[in-house]
């Protein structure tokens, strides 16, 4: 024990014979329960069912987004591909003299 820890013993045994061993047992009890209340209503302290039904509600509206974002993406991605298509069929058959026209020169 160091210094600290007989310094509040010291201070704890006068007011446990003055008001009884089991008052000061139920304060000290009453302030740990405390502090797992705040920790519990801060989210530090969860119980463990309610952090996987959590993260399996996460996983599950994830996957709902997912598959929103790649309904509304596909059409986009359907006319990228055909520019992207239609581009490199394009450079292909393009001569350079329609390139020097193109750039002003």
């Amino acid at each position: 024990m160091d210094s600290n820890d007989v310094a509040n013993l010291e201070k704890l045994l006068p007011l446990a014979d003055k008001y009884g061993l089991a008052y000061i047992i139920a304060l000290i009890l009453l302030m740990i329960m405390l502090v797992l209340l705040r920790s519990i209503v801060k989210g530090n302290l969860v119980p463990r069912e309610l952090l996987e039904r959590a993260e399996e509600d996460r996983d599950r509206l994830q996957n709902i987004l997912d598959k929103e974002r790649s309904d509304f993406m596909a059409p986009t991605l359907e006319v990228l591909q055909r520019l992207k298509i239609d581009h490199s069929a394009g450079s292909h058959t393009g001569s350079t003299s329609t390139n020097e026209e193109d750039r002003g020169g």
